[in-house]
């Protein structure tokens, strides 16, 4: 079953969203029409419970842990909005 133009802007209507062009609707089948193909894709996979959860993975296939060159403080705070104490200052989330 592939989503069509009138499917979109039936979905567009019932979220309150509006498209600027009629190509950003065809943008829009075609990435949600590439969801569904993943979607499917996913539906034929085994998941089998024991298939699924009794992989164990040999230590040997991990990559070695390798500290790399990382950002100086300054450097990662240099384009920060607000910062406070040497940290990033954030808008509070939960109240």
């Amino acid at each position: 079953m592939d989503i069509t133009v009138k499917d979109v802007e039936y979905l567009a209507n019932l979220s309150a969203l509006s498209f600027s062009s009629d190509i950003e609707k065809q943008d829009t089948v075609k990435d949600l029409n590439n969801i569904l193909k993943i979607i499917n894709k996913l539906k034929e996979q085994d998941v089998d419970a024991d298939n699924v959860f009794n992989k164990s993975h040999d230590l040997s296939e991990l990559r070695e842990d390798v500290v790399g060159k990382s950002l100086s403080q300054e450097e990662a705070l240099a384009n920060a909005p607000k910062q406070r104490r040497g940290c990033f200052n954030v808008p509070l989330v939960i109240e």
